[in-house]
């Protein structure tokens, strides 16, 4: 298959967001916020998009610090922790600032308990003013609404849905090697089975691929693939 990411409506959604960020008028502030259940490809559409402005990309962990997750941003930039995390913070502040260099944090539900955490990074947006983008789980807008601070800097969100057949078609067109097509019905079966996530969506794409290969076959269908799952379970 293709190393492509395909522009379902989850990728193109936060993709605009991030540019209404990036372009957003004067006073209206600049934090992002990601959200919906695992699988449907958060983490794949943000890899995306900070690859495409060069942005600092780090996950965040259960057992943070401030310092901690500083310091992961700090090897981001290319440079060493540092022992004080206000020296950090500067350094940080720096280089987003000079290059405009957006910061997105993946797994942000683990900042929710921690206030200092939360006000780490929003120092970081506050002094800078360059877009952050927060990744997380489905109940992640619920629990940031209890932190008025942060969550009145947030202006784009974006909730992550199950892939609809139309998201199927379009990452099959996007994904599949040329001159291999995909029986509609059969895309809807992966959809079914796939529950609408995309990892699972991916992996059973590129298995009717092999299956295409294999047989020399233009156009796979249903009656093709018969009754063998999209995915092995243990």
């Amino acid at each position: 298959m293709k190393n492509v990411v395909a522009p379902v409506k989850n990728v193109v959604a936060a993709q605009d967001a991030f540019d209404n960020l990036c372009n957003r008028s004067l006073g209206v502030p600049g934090i992002g916020l990601i959200h919906g259940e695992t699988g449907y490809g958060k983490t794949t559409a943000v890899t995306y998009l900070f690859n495409q402005v060069n942005g600092i990309y780090v996950r965040a962990l259960s057992a943070d610090t401030p310092s901690s997750l500083l310091g992961r941003v700090m090897g981001e930039l290319g440079a060493q922790p540092m022992a004080r995390t206000a020296r950090m913070v500067d350094y940080i502040l720096e280089h987003m600032s000079m290059y405009e260099r957006p910061l997105f944090i993946d797994e942000a539900d683990y900042l929710m308990d921690d206030v200092k955490l939360l006000e780490t990074v929003r120092d970081l947006y506050d002094c800078t003013e360059v877009p952050v983008v927060l990744i997380g789980m489905d109940q992640i807008a619920r629990r940031i609404s209890t932190r008025r601070q942060f969550f009145n800097r947030i202006s784009e969100w974006v909730e992550f849905k199950p892939a609809d057949l139309e998201d199927v078609q379009i990452a099959a067109d996007a994904m599949l090697d040329d001159g291999i097509g995909i029986d509609v019905d059969l895309l809807d079966e992966l959809r079914r089975q796939a529950k609408g996530e995309m990892r699972t969506i991916a992996i059973g794409l590129d298995k009717i691929e092999r299956l295409a290969k294999a047989n020399e076959l233009d156009c796979v269908t249903l009656a093709h693939w018969g009754s063998q799952p999209f995915k092995n379970n243990r």
